[in-house]
């Protein structure tokens, strides 16, 4: 099977490996992180992404073609809601976001995130490729206000943007089972410390990110938009369904 994957360069390490180890032919487009903050503009990368593998394939000849688009994303602040495919299947994990899918699962991430009330999570792809809470970040986040905005604004920004902190009383750090980076561990721990956060080291496992690249796509765990679909929220522990849209609405519609 030949697969066009999309996916948050949080997820980069990992998936890398499941692809070069499939036995699908996988080929990888990565959008940055942080997109999630603004849902509007992932699900715009996202459609344009989905849009450009589609027109390619279409240049391709039948040997070479796309049979499926996976989405290493989950709901994503609803980032994935609103999507729409022409001519392949849409494939999305049905979980809240990319925590689950480091975790194994969406019903492990429910059991922990009830047991570790407020908790932020930290692992490998987010330290390498996010902003995550640290005292080192947070000075190279002020002092950007300051320089933007002067001296006397950034002490304001700062407590702005950062208040969210409050909800917050545990750091968890999730292990990459492929090999972990003392350095990352510490980074973590230096920054529960730092908060007041109570730390707890969780295991990763590979076995969603496994299924999302190996298959099988089972609807449980995963949603399968045909082709002239789009993706609407479910308001469930599902997290979304398919329904079918008109060849002329999608030739007319826009994100």
């Amino acid at each position: 099977m030949r697969i066009a994957l999309i996916g948050c360069m949080v997820m980069n390490r990992e998936i890398c490996r499941l692809m070069a180890d499939s036995r699908h032919v996988v080929r990888a487009w990565w959008l940055r992180q942080g997109l999630h903050d603004t849902p509007d503009i992932l699900r715009t990368e996202l459609q344009r992404v989905v849009d450009e593998i589609e027109r390619e394939n279409e240049l391709l000849p039948d040997n070479l073609r796309f049979e499926a688009i996976v989405l290493a994303y989950g709901l994503c602040s609803n980032g994935v809601i609103g999507l729409r495919s022409r001519s392949l299947p849409i494939v999305i994990p049905r979980c809240d976001d990319c925590i689950s899918l480091f975790l194994g699962s969406a019903d492990r991430y429910r059991k922990l995130f009830r047991e570790l009330p407020g908790v932020y999570w930290y692992n490998a792809g987010w330290i390498e490729q996010a902003f995550t809470p640290s005292k080192e970040n947070y000075a190279r986040q002020r002092a950007q206000y300051a320089e933007e905005y002067g001296e006397e604004n950034a002490d304001y920004l700062m407590e702005c943007t950062n208040n969210w902190m409050t909800n917050y009383h545990h750091c968890g750090f999730i292990t990459c089972p492929l090999g972990d980076c003392a350095a990352h561990e510490q980074y973590a721990r230096q920054a529960a410390a730092d908060f007041g956060w109570e730390f707890s080291r969780v295991e990763g496992e590979m076995g969603y990110l496994d299924a999302l690249v190996n298959g099988p796509w089972e609807d449980k765990r995963f949603l399968t938009c045909p082709p002239q679909s789009r993706v609407e929220a479910d308001f469930s522990d599902r997290k979304f369904r398919s329904v079918p849209v008109g060849v002329d609405d999608l030739a007319h519609e826009k994100v």
